[in-house]
């Protein structure tokens, strides 16, 4: 589908990377709704993420967050996705259709900094994983699947939506 035909922005990265927060600027820069795909997984199970990953696991979950995105049918949004919904490829496909998927791009030492060792958010990965070898694991699926990919390091996030705002074709935004 032509960039012309999508009326939706989907955000991907990893936790951290701001996707909620710039999200909910750009959807008001642009006069977008938004959405944020882990704020629908809590409404819906009644539970914070955390207690909604402890409860099914990691494999289980993930399929929920693919299912979220597959039920997803919206127009003019900004979609915020959860880091780990990259390996959902038929909920990102999905979304595909409608969207442009851009990539919210922090490095490592960045997301460390921002997040700490992440025990107040949930983080989905196997119990042996490290962070390192999550974002290492990840950051090809995002890069693959990104059809634009801004960099986050050092900027504010009014630069960011700025930078998107730029970068989007015209196209896009003139529904």
């Amino acid at each position: 589908m032509e960039n012309s035909k999508k009326t939706n922005i989907v955000l991907i990265g990893m936790a951290g990377a701001g996707k909620s927060t710039v999200g909910r600027k750009l959807a008001d820069l642009l006069g977008l709704a938004f959405v944020d795909v882990d704020t629908l997984i809590e409404k819906d199970r009644g539970l914070p993420l955390q207690e909604v990953l402890n409860d099914l696991g990691v494999q289980n979950f993930r399929r929920l967050e693919e299912q979220t995105m597959l039920s997803m049918d919206f127009r003019k949004y900004v979609i915020a996705t959860g880091g780990s919904a990259i390996y959902g490829q038929a909920g990102i496909s999905h979304l595909r259709r409608s969207s442009l998927l851009i990539l919210l791009d922090v490095g490592l030492a960045t997301l460390k900094q921002r997040v700490g060792d992440f025990s107040s958010r949930a983080f989905v990965k196997t119990a042996d994983q490290t962070f390192a070898e999550v974002f290492a694991e990840r950051q090809p699926l995002y890069t693959q699947n990104a059809d634009l990919i801004i960099d986050c390091n050092d900027r504010s996030v009014s630069d960011i939506c700025q930078s998107i705002i730029r970068q989007v074709p015209d196209t896009f935004y003139h529904f």
